[in-house]
């Protein structure tokens, strides 16, 4: 299955290939350019190591002629918040202009209400710190709202499950309700007793012809295979197939909000 280069890898590969193609055959020759030791340089180059500090990225760009922009968005979105495993499909998704998203246990990342998504990631040993990282991280995804067209399918257990709070879940569906009422979002509930998807949650996120799918595991894997795609996409509509129409789905989330706040 072929992956989707994440961010540090993509700035290890701009990094190389313009030092390459400004004539600086070697890490040594770069090195003495910038005045710096070459190991310096050659871990720049490698995924493995550490983002290149921000004077190194504006050296490397005004010796090389590399955009400095591009070396410091890659540098911004490696050192976020988010999990490096979890890069490739985020890199797929602030693209995509079409999102498909199969979710059996919890409401998909970009619906999530920051109440809701920090229930969810707090149940982690994660430092507040690296906590907030990751909810300001899962936040930002959802800009990806205002212009992609989201087909969400969620079962019934997710809007039945207390995450946080009843008062949580209330919001949590409120928030729902809100953002699918947008043109471009449609919210689909599996009914309870309809025994379909049972293989787990996955997203699918597409532009111009190109498809990356994200199968959700303890860390998650990414790929953009035909047959991966064509799997994913016989699946999704099949769980589709099975769902309620959108006036439906909203009618349930409705009734679910209502069920959480009486629990407040």
């Amino acid at each position: 299955m072929r992956t989707v280069p994440t961010p540090r890898e993509q700035l290890a590969t701009i990094l190389k290939q313009s030092r390459v193609d400004a004539g600086f055959a070697s890490h040594g020759a770069l090195a003495k350019q910038l005045n710096v030791s070459r190991p310096v340089i050659s871990k720049a180059e490698n995924p493995v190591h550490p983002v290149p500090s921000d004077a190194l990225l504006a050296a490397w760009a005004g010796a090389t002629g590399v955009p400095l922009d591009t070396l410091t968005d890659l540098a911004q979105r490696t050192k976020s918040g988010t999990p490096e495993w979890f890069m490739p499909y985020l890199s797929a998704e602030s693209q995509a202009d079409m999102l498909r998203s199969w979710s059996p246990l919890l409401v998909p990342g970009p619906l999530q209400s920051e109440p809701y998504a920090r229930a969810v990631l707090s149940v982690e040993p994660y430092t507040p710190g690296r906590l907030a990282e990751l909810i300001a991280t899962r936040m930002e995804r959802q800009q990806v709202l205002d212009r992609a067209y989201l087909t969400a399918i969620i079962d019934a257990h997710v809007l039945q499950r207390c995450i946080g709070s009843p008062a949580i879940m209330a919001e949590q569906c409120a928030h729902l309700l809100t953002v699918a009422e947008r043109p471009n979002i449609a919210l689909h509930v599996v009914p309870e007793g309809t025994n379909v998807g049972l293989w787990g949650a996955f997203d699918i996120a597409a532009r111009d012809g190109m498809s990356t799918v994200r199968f959700e595991t303890l860390e998650d894997v990414t790929g953009t295979s035909p047959e991966t795609v064509n799997k994913a996409m016989r699946a999704f509509e099949r769980v589709l197939g099975a769902a309620l129409p959108r006036a439906d789905s909203l009618d349930f989330a409705r009734e679910m909000e209502s069920r959480w706040k009486t629990r407040t």
